[in-house]
C-alpha cells in the first residue's frame, strides 16, 4: 500500500514537473526568447514607447528577428530599449540602421521596426546603439483628425449658407437666366482668341526679326553694320538738310515777292497793278498777244511754202531723213 501511495506521488510530481517546462517552453518560444539560438544585445532610444512592453517582437525587414529585452526609464524625455537579436543579424545590421515603433497589424501589439539606410557603415556589434525614428503618435493623429473635422463642419455650414444666398438672389437668379449673358461671354471669349493669335503671330514675327538681326541678315542689319552705307546714309541726310535750307530760302523769297506784289497792288504801283487794274494796259497787252500769235501763223505758213519751193526742196528732204536715221539709231 505504501508502495503504491509513493508511486503515485512520483508520478504526479513528475507531471507537474513536465507541465511547468511545457509551459515555460511554451512561453519562451511564444516571446521569442530564442532559447534555441544565440542572441546578442542592441540599444535603442525613444522619447516615447506607446505601449512597448518586455517580450515585443523585433523586426528587421519584416521578419522577426528578436525580442524586447527591457524597457528602461533614462529621465523623463528619454527611455532605453535593450533588444535580444538572433547572432545571424551581426552579418546584416549595420549601424546606421534606424528604429522606429510599429503595430502588429492595424490595432496589435507594439514592435521594434529596424530599418536599413543608404550609405556605408559597418556591422553592428554586441552593446551597440541604433539612431531611432520616432513614429507618427496616434493619439496626436486622433486630436489632428477631430480638429480637422470640426473645421470641414465650419466650411460646410458656411458653405450652405453661401448656396443659400445664391438660390435665393434675384438679382444672381435673372443674371443667369439672361441668354444674352452667354452671347456676350461668347463674343468676348472670340474676341480674346483672336487678339491671342494676333499677339502670337506678332511675336513670332519679332522673333524671327530679331534672328535675322541676330543672323546678321536683312536690310535692317545691312544698314546697321555697313560702314559705307553708313556713311551713303548721313550724306544724304546732310543733303536733305541742305535742301531743307534751300527750300526755307525758296520760300522766304517767294514770301517776300508775294508780300511786294500785295504791296503794289494795294498802292497801285508797279507791273502787276498796270495788269489787273489798268484797262487800257490790258487791252494793248492783249492785242500784242494776238499780233504774235498771228505773226507765228504766218511764220509757219511761209515755212510751209519753203518746203514745197522746187529750190529747197532738196534739203529738207535730206534733213529728214538725216532725222529718221537718228530715231532708227
Amino acid at each position: 500500500m505504501k508502495t503504491q501511495n509513493s508511486e503515485s506521488v512520483r508520478l504526479g510530481l513528475f507531471v507537474l514537473t513536465g507541465l511547468a517546462l511545457l509551459i515555460l517552453t511554451l512561453y519562451f518560444i511564444g516571446k521569442n526568447k530564442g532559447i534555441f539560438s544565440d542572441n546578442f544585445e542592441l540599444k535603442t532610444r525613444f522619447k516615447t514607447v506607446n505601449g512597448l512592453v518586455t517580450g515585443s517582437n523585433v523586426r528587421y525587414a519584416g521578419i522577426d528577428v528578436g525580442a524586447v529585452k527591457s524597457v528602461v526609464f533614462l529621465n523623463d524625455t528619454s527611455i532605453e530599449i535593450t533588444m535580444n537579436v538572433d547572432k545571424k543579424m551581426l552579418k546584416i545590421i549595420r549601424t546606421n540602421a534606424l528604429t522606429s515603433l510599429g503595430t502588429d497589424g492595424l490595432i496589435g501589439n507594439r514592435v521594434i521596426n529596424i530599418m536599413s539606410t543608404k550609405g556605408r557603415a559597418r556591422l553592428v556589434m554586441e552593446g551597440d546603439y541604433l539612431r531611432s525614428k520616432e513614429d507618427v503618435n496616434t493619439d496626436g493623429m486622433i486630436r489632428t483628425l477631430d480638429q480637422t473635422n470640426k473645421n470641414i463642419a465650419a466650411i460646410a455650414e458656411d458653405l450652405r449658407v453661401t448656396v443659400h444666398h445664391i438660390s435665393t438672389s434675384a438679382q444672381l437668379s435673372e443674371l443667369l437666366d439672361d441668354p444674352s449673358l452667354s452671347m456676350n461671354l461668347k463674343a468676348s471669349l472670340l474676341h480674346l482668341n483672336e487678339t491671342t493669335q494676333k499677339t502670337s503671330q506678332l511675336m513670332s514675327d519679332v522673333g524671327q526679326t530679331y534672328h535675322s538681326i541676330a543672323m546678321r541678315k536683312g536690310t535692317v542689319v545691312s544698314v546697321l553694320a555697313d560702314t559705307t552705307m553708313a556713311k551713303q546714309f548721313n550724306q544724304v541726310l546732310s543733303d536733305m538738310k541742305k535742301i531743307e535750307g534751300s527750300a526755307n530760302l525758296l520760300t522766304q523769297k517767294i514770301n517776300q515777292l508775294a508780300d511786294q506784289v500785295d504791296n503794289d497792288y494795294n498802292q497801285q504801283q508797279g507791273m502787276v497793278n498796270t495788269l489787273l487794274k489798268d484797262t487800257l494796259s490790258a487791252s494793248r497787252l492783249r492785242n500784242t498777244l494776238d499780233h504774235v500769235e498771228k505773226g507765228t501763223d504766218a511764220f509757219q505758213q511761209n515755212m510751209e511754202a519753203l518746203k514745197h519751193n522746187f529750190l529747197l526742196r532738196g534739203y529738207f528732204k535730206r534733213e529728214e531723213k538725216k532725222k529718221a536715221k537718228i530715231v532708227e539709231k
